[in-house]
């Protein structure tokens, strides 16, 4: 229920009241309390109340959880046109059936992807999502930018630095990719260059990307240690792991991200860990297309920061940060045992670390005064969510990671604007766009 104050003594433009608060600074104890925002910045966090003389706007939170908003470290947007159509195939096998159409792309319009793309983060955005990382398979110039600003989340854009990822040598300019950073940056979103996957580690050429990178200031991120074939690849040509050979070139650095990261051993971590790389793991995904389970707990013990993600729709289906988060919970606590991951170590990855990955770890992330307004509001009177305990047996966290998924969101606010009221997403026509994307792909089922 929202409430327009009588005065604004405070200067607060929105306060949230009577809401269970959990958040990485509070060491993610539950606590009922407030949340009071002056414009995109959360001003203040109280135990108590906040009445409605101090801010323009009340919202009652009764009933509801309130925490940062989540962040998916990894995701490719174009993809969700074709969700569903690679079941039960590996990676391998999808290359080998998909490649000879180029993953879909002589099927579709530019057009096509920009809607597809859309739709990723309208899926986003009402499961909880405030940040996420477009992976783009193929370009679309300001259009990319464009697509994320007018469904209202915020995120990072990867542009290949490579024309076509099927011609690993045919680089873009230092001007182009110095105007696709400037532009990323002027739409408030976060430039990163995608760099070759194994199947193309050649040398020379990496000595080259990374020459030009020199004047690029941005983040970098490639597929790394995804799967064995890839792995072996790099093992037959240079007798090196991917992770020993890139730190043996000097290619293993800071701002670098790598997704997936699965076959690493102990001894790789620590390279990382010393070359402050980051890590954004998906695993619904690995095991979905069965890539296998990356090492996350001992990576989470040797102080990497992890971040989750949930790759494209092809490979995984769905877009929630919260089954992700269920879903490292119950493989490691198989795999690694029944307390290789805290409950605390998951929404570590789920928010803060999530925005530490793309070096936004000051700016949001966390429910904190000074801190970008990025936080969601979750129904916790559904039954599936109760009962629901505070204090010393406290069960909010276990039920944000085990319970919940991205329907129970009600709420998203990202830089203090609530892009996601009573679970509408407001500005944007999403049964228009389903219908959209679903013509296209019954336009590429028809193809294939």
């Amino acid at each position: 229920m929202t409430h327009q104050c009588k005065n604004n003594f405070s200067g607060y433009s929105l306060g949230i009241d009577n809401v269970i608060i959990i958040t990485k600074n509070f060491d993610w104890v539950p606590f009922k309390g407030s949340v009071c925002l002056r414009g995109e910045t959360i001003a203040g966090v109280r135990a108590g109340p906040v009445s409605s003389d101090e801010c323009t706007e009340l919202i009652d939170g009764g009933g509801k959880i309130l925490m940062p908003g989540l962040v998916n470290c990894h995701c490719h947007g174009d993809m969700t046109l074709a969700r569903g159509l690679g079941d039960d195939m590996t990676l391998a096998e999808q290359i080998e059936a998909f490649q000879s159409h180029n993953w879909f792309y002589r099927y579709i319009t530019d057009d096509d992807r920009y809607y597809a793309r859309q739709l990723a983060y309208c899926e986003a955005l009402l499961a909880g999502t405030t940040f996420i990382c477009e992976n783009m398979y193929w370009s679309l110039g300001s259009r990319s930018a464009q697509a994320m600003r007018e469904t209202g989340i915020k995120g990072a854009l990867v542009e290949d630095i490579r024309f076509d990822f099927a011609d690993s040598d045919s680089l873009l300019s230092d001007q182009a990719l110095e105007e696709f950073a400037a532009a990323c940056r002027e739409n408030g979103l976060v430039p990163v260059i995608g760099l070759p996957a194994e199947e193309d580690f050649e040398t020379g050429r990496l000595q080259k990307i990374f020459e030009k990178l020199k004047n690029i200031n941005t983040l970098q991120t490639l597929h790394l240690a995804e799967n064995k074939w890839r792995r072996d690849l790099v093992l037959k040509k240079y007798g090196l792991t991917p992770v020993e050979y890139l730190a043996r070139e000097g290619f293993l650095r800071d701002r670098l991200i790598g997704s997936h990261v699965v076959y690493v051993t102990e001894k790789e971590i620590a390279l990382m860990k010393e070359a402050n790389v980051k890590i954004a793991n998906t695993p619904l995904c690995e095991m979905k297309i069965a890539d296998g389970i990356a090492p996350v707990p001992e990576m989470v013990r040797q102080g990497l920061t992890v971040g989750l993600g949930t790759d494209g729709a092809l490979w995984n289906n769905s877009n929630d940060i919260f089954r992700e988060m269920k879903g490292m919970a119950l493989l490691h606590t198989v795999h690694s045992g029944i307390r290789s991951l805290s409950k605390k170590n998951i929404l570590d990855m789920a928010t803060a670390g999530g925005a530490a990955v793309f070096g936004m770890g000051e700016e949001f992330g966390m429910i904190k005064e000074g801190m970008k307004a990025d936080m969601i509001l979750i129904d916790a009177e559904k039954p599936h969510m109760q009962p629901l305990l505070t204090g010393k047996n406290e069960n909010v966290t276990s039920a944000v990671i085990f319970n919940a998924t991205g329907a129970d969101v009600t709420d998203v606010f990202v830089n203090g604007k609530r892009v996601v009221k009573d679970r509408v997403l407001t500005g944007v026509d999403v049964p228009a766009l389903c219908k959209r994307v679903r013509q296209t792909a019954e336009k590429i089922a028809e193809k294939l």
